[in-house]
């Protein structure tokens, strides 16, 4: 599945795991790693990432009723909750206390994106600045307090920088991202998209995925039909492709924090940080159909894979969730949905799954040991 950045949703089910084999990383892992990599090895420049084997993972159903979009702690509720659809019922919010309780229902105009910070203490979203033309702005709203205009963008938050700086696509700078201080205003450009290192055919798509510490950025290009052509490392600091530099063909999905990169090759899962690539192989996971999401909990601490396409009836085949902080790896068969957006502290995940109107959730209990 072809994304540039992402969020997630998910109620009284436990799930149970399917335990990995015992895997340390060896020789023979870096053996296995792709020529590509092992060429353009680096010294050392961060802290190696472990591979300490199995983990397990459990799901528990909440009884809460979400819709598509969910915040964490909105005005000291639990959840706070808008669905998709129809038109106009974005605008309409539930208020949700621990045990899935409705506190409140009030209307909260927003058009554009959301997207809540790492911490959980503010949201920035966008609304209607010009009804003619349709654009939007930037707010910013503290979780128990009330909207305030961050910036007169058109665009919409595609990440956070750290607790106070938010990311921005503009609209009409395609690729160009924004870093928004939204404690002081201040809107820095820190990234621009370079030439792609070739001329692309027609119906080819490029585009990049910036590292976390937005120190690196990954070129990507796919074509007409949905088949990765070629994947490309670029320095931002010296904006520069790093020579001799080719990823390979396995889709590489990057965290939201530091510089760790992260994919499956086959069935193994390998990991490297993008200052040396230095490949580790965290573990194998079973043979599964198609790859259809990736996602990454605020923190970078853990990423999901998701297998099978869902739709209203039926969720994923298998879900694989990595512990990139202890390199561990735990798979759950036939969960309800794939995760779509952790909660800001990690304990708590949307489970969704595709829908006709947009994704159907449920909101589940996520623990990792």
């Amino acid at each position: 599945m072809r994304a540039l950045l992402a969020t997630t949703i998910s109620l009284g089910l436990l799930l149970g795991c399917v335990p990995q084999s015992p895997h340390t990383a060896s020789p023979s892992d870096a053996q296995r790693a792709p020529a590509t990599l092992q060429g353009a090895v680096g010294a050392p420049c961060a802290t190696a990432i472990p591979a300490r084997g199995s983990g397990a993972v459990m799901l528990t159903e909440l009884p809460h009723s979400i819709g598509a979009v969910v915040l964490f702690g909105l005005d000291g509720s639990f959840v706070a909750t808008a669905y998709g659809y129809p038109t106009g019922a974005q605008w309409r919010w539930w208020e949700l206390d621990n045990d899935g309780t409705v506190i409140r229902q009030f209307e909260w105009r927003w058009q554009g994106g959301m997207l809540q910070s790492p911490g959980g203490s503010k949201v920035v979203y966008g609304d209607v600045m010009d009804a003619v033309s349709g654009n939007t702005r930037l707010l910013v709203r503290d979780m128990s307090g009330s909207g305030r205009v961050l910036a007169p963008i058109h665009g919409a938050p595609v990440g956070w920088l750290d607790a106070d700086r938010v990311l921005v696509e503009a609209f009409d700078q395609p690729g160009v991202i924004h870093a928004i201080d939204t404690v002081t205003g201040t809107d820095q450009i820190v990234f621009s998209p370079p030439a792609p290192p070739t001329i692309k055919a027609d119906g080819d798509t490029d585009w990049f995925r910036l590292s976390g510490d937005l120190r690196w950025a990954i070129f990507v290009r796919w074509s007409a039909s949905g088949s990765l052509l070629r994947q490309d490392l670029f320095d931002v600091t010296r904006q520069t492709y790093v020579p001799g530099v080719t990823l390979g063909a396995n889709d590489i999905s990057v965290a939201p924090v530091g510089d760790v990169a992260l994919w499956l090759e086959g069935t193994q899962v390998r990991a490297m940080h993008l200052c040396d690539r230095r490949v580790v192989t965290i573990g194998s996971v079973t043979s599964s159909g198609q790859l259809v999401t990736t996602r990454w909990s605020p923190d970078g601490r853990f990423a999901a894979f998701s297998f099978g396409v869902t739709d209203e009836q039926t969720g994923p085949e298998r879900l694989v969730i990595v512990d990139l902080h202890q390199g561990a790896i735990a798979e759950v068969d036939r969960p309800w949905g794939f995760i779509r957006q952790w909660s800001p502290d990690g304990r708590h995940v949307v489970l969704s799954r595709s829908g006709f109107h947009g994704p159907a959730s449920k909101l589940a209990r996520f623990e990792f040991r």
